[in-house]
């Protein structure tokens, strides 16, 4: 039987991979060249939400996005992490034939304080809609506290649902929405919930890049 030499090494091997032993061939198979030293993470300073190219996200969100792109990388096989102030500790799996590496990359995770979009829109009085809540004042604070948790809930998948402005009335309240949509689904809501009458008026209110702006108002009266 003909011996097999690493030319590398020199050490005597069974089997050659790209003409080298097993052990420096896959010194020279990283992964981890690749990745970058540092990853930015945007963060908004007002909501603390932190920010990628899809939009809102949790920190975690903004390392999983990272590591998709990641595992489309050639050979990579799997791939795990933790973070501890501030630093990602990253652990990745390669196989190529049937060699298998772990490597370990320590990445800086370097957060950018921004404002984001939604804040702006909120801090400028932003609105595209008022709903008028009548309702006796024994079912105002369910009412108002059954909105804002409906809000909270439309705003993981809506950058506009949110409050930008109340005010407390005699009969009920107002508020002020970023977004018509999201009015909208409240009052069916508030209609399926407590039979609520809704009645909905149109209005100018200015114009974007030349093309029109309606705000609407919707009067949900509970009885």
């Amino acid at each position: 039987m003909i011996k097999k030499f690493c030319p590398k090494c020199g050490r005597e091997i069974d089997k050659l991979y790209d003409s080298l032993c097993e052990k420096c061939f896959l010194s020279k198979l990283s992964i981890t060249d690749d990745i970058p030293n540092d990853i930015k993470v945007k963060q908004c300073k007002l909501c603390g939400k932190f920010f990628i190219k899809t939009g809102a996200t949790s920190v975690e969100g903004v390392i999983e996005t990272f590591l998709e792109d990641l595992l489309k990388k050639k050979h990579v096989q799997s791939a795990s992490y933790r973070i501890k102030n501030n630093t990602l500790f990253l652990s990745l799996r390669t196989k190529i034939e049937d060699l298998e590496k772990v490597e370990e990359k320590i990445i800086n995770l370097i957060f950018k304080s921004i404002i984001c979009s939604t804040c702006v829109m909120k801090k400028s009085g932003y609105f595209q809609a008022i709903i008028q809540i009548r309702t006796p004042e024994s079912l105002a604070a369910v009412i108002l506290d059954e909105i804002e948790t409906q809000i909270d809930n439309f705003s993981r998948y809506d950058e506009t649902a949110f409050i930008s402005g109340k005010e407390k009335i005699k009969q009920g309240f107002d508020i002020y929405l970023g977004s018509k949509r999201v009015a909208m689904l409240l009052a069916k809501i508030l209609k399926t919930k407590y039979g609520a009458e809704i009645k909905i008026s149109r209005k100018l209110g200015g114009s974007i890049k030349g093309k029109k702006v309606y705000r609407d108002t919707i009067l949900v009266s509970v009885k």
